[in-house]
């Protein structure tokens, strides 16, 4: 498992959960999985749904790994 932010991997869900990852968060409507702990501590919040969302000052500036993989070339 990866986190959607910044990539780091991790080898289990029981280890995920052990550390505490967020098992998923919107960035506005955009929904991502997972979140390890550094990037949910730096960069999410709970909102009044009790769901993780990006913080307001980084919505829609984070660069997120799927988009980065998208972007690369393909071959």
């Amino acid at each position: 498992m990866k986190c959607a932010i910044c990539g780091i991997q991790i080898d289990s869900v029981d280890e995920a959960v052990e550390q505490g990852w967020t098992p998923s968060f919107c960035d506005g409507e955009i929904q991502h999985d997972p979140s390890c702990p550094a990037c949910t501590d730096s960069l999410l919040q709970i909102n009044e749904h009790g769901e993780w969302q990006v913080k307001e000052k980084f919505r829609g500036k984070i660069e997120f790994l799927e988009e980065r993989r998208a972007a690369k070339p393909t071959c």
